[in-house]
């Protein structure tokens, strides 16, 4: 089964993180009208994230690869540095 992703950046009022990207991954099932799931990120808007963005952001993805690409998101681009 494939699984279609989208990244979705969101509004970061604080001016104190004007230099980070924060929003979700949607992801949708070929079954369903609606995102099945969502993945958060927070993260230096960086080239490192934006290719990372850009590689994935509007593709299919498998079931190994969507499993991938949780976990990397969640330990590399989840992060707050005060």
């Amino acid at each position: 089964m494939k699984y279609f992703v989208s990244f979705v950046e969101e509004g970061i009022f604080n001016p104190k993180y004007e230099d980070y990207a924060g929003g979700r991954v949607e992801i949708y099932s070929p079954k369903e009208q609606y995102a099945i799931e969502e993945v958060r990120f927070f993260t230096i808007r960086d080239d490192k994230w934006n290719d990372y963005r850009d590689r994935w952001d509007f593709k299919d993805v498998t079931v190994k690869q969507l499993s991938e690409l949780k976990k990397t998101i969640k330990k590399k681009y989840y992060i707050i540095n005060d």
